[in-house]
């Protein structure tokens, strides 16, 4: 086993439903390192668990406190301004420069097909308010890999967790020749520095449109301003914000004939075409789809709810189904 700094084992934790699907996870960031379906890698994977201490690209990491960006780092909740670190840009993004992703999380319960893992962040920490206590059970079962969250604070604050895992069903070396369907017909614009614009935008006869299954490397190759804004596809698509376990999106391999479909009860999924990785993978052999809230929502009076009270759960679950 490797030691981090603060001499805690960087171990692995092997995860099956009985079947098809394994995961190993990692507490340090709380990483899904690996998720194979009938032993084929479904993920960016590294197999060095040393590499994930730094891990750039946040490959299968837990986002948070605030998943994707918060514009210029500010916000304010109940007429207190808050500041946090630039670390994207003029932007803070992740939770900043040391997010959920960078800290080690407790394993509190564990079986063959489940972890419970548990963290609680100081107040203050990333500049952002109120002592938070959070619960994640990732779980194997059926050929799903359910992630379930659970926080709690003492003072208000922001909440918006997802995981970073990077899908490809065959492991080609560009995801080009995956197909996307996204059941929405509506995304989010954003500006050159990927902050979403006032107006959501509807899919209809753009390179956006995956109401019906597309190949994702004919819409990269469209011309359209967003996608030279995100440098491809970085874009969240918007749903109902409401609480139920909604179809988001599905990913199919036409080599394996895999199919990944994503569940979640977020209201929003950011899609994101690896447009900024590198070493020891490529830019676009991968994708993400991250179930989350809207970016900048704790700026937008008109986006979903960012905020949590003292007197309130969050609660939220990702679920990463595969099947042939």
């Amino acid at each position: 086993m490797t030691s981090i700094a603060n001499n805690q084992p960087l171990q692995v934790i092997q995860l099956s439903d009985g079947q098809n699907l394994t995961a190993e996870i990692l507490p340090f960031g709380a990483i899904i390192k690996s998720i194979k379906f009938k032993e084929q890698e479904m993920t960016l994977s590294v197999d060095d668990p040393q590499y994930y201490l730094e891990n750039p690209f946040y490959l299968g990491a837990t986002v948070g406190r605030y998943a994707n960006r918060i514009a210029k780092g500010r916000f304010n909740l109940s007429g207190t301004q808050y500041q946090l670190e630039a670390n994207n840009g003029p932007n803070s993004l992740h939770g900043g420069v040391k997010g959920f992703n960078k800290v080690l999380w407790q394993v509190t319960k564990q079986s063959e097909s489940e972890v419970e893992l548990y963290y609680c962040s100081p107040d203050g920490e990333q500049g952002f308010p109120g002592e938070l206590q959070v619960w994640q059970t990732i779980s194997a079962k059926n050929g799903e890999l359910t992630l379930s969250f659970k926080a709690i604070t003492n003072k208000e604050t922001l909440v918006n967790f997802t995981n970073h895992c990077y899908f490809n069903l065959d492991g080609s070396e560009s995801i080009n020749e995956h197909f996307v369907q996204i059941n929405t017909n509506h995304y989010l614009p954003i500006d050159t520095t990927s902050i979403p614009l006032n107006e959501a935008a509807l899919v209809t006869g753009t390179c956006f449109d995956f109401t019906k299954s597309a190949q994702i490397g004919e819409a990269l190759s469209a011309a359209h301003s967003q996608l030279e804004a995100g440098n491809g596809f970085d874009h969240c698509y918007i749903f109902n914000d409401d609480s139920s376990l909604k179809t988001m999106a599905t990913l199919t391999s036409p080599h394996t004939n895999v199919n990944l479909t994503l569940k979640s009860t977020q209201p929003g999924m950011q899609l994101y075409t690896a447009n900024f990785v590198g070493a020891p993978f490529k830019a676009r052999q991968a994708l993400c789809f991250e179930a989350q809230n809207w970016p900048d929502a704790p700026n937008r009076e008109n986006f979903p709810k960012a905020n949590l009270l003292p007197e309130e759960d969050y609660e939220q679950v990702i679920i990463y189904s595969f099947s042939e």
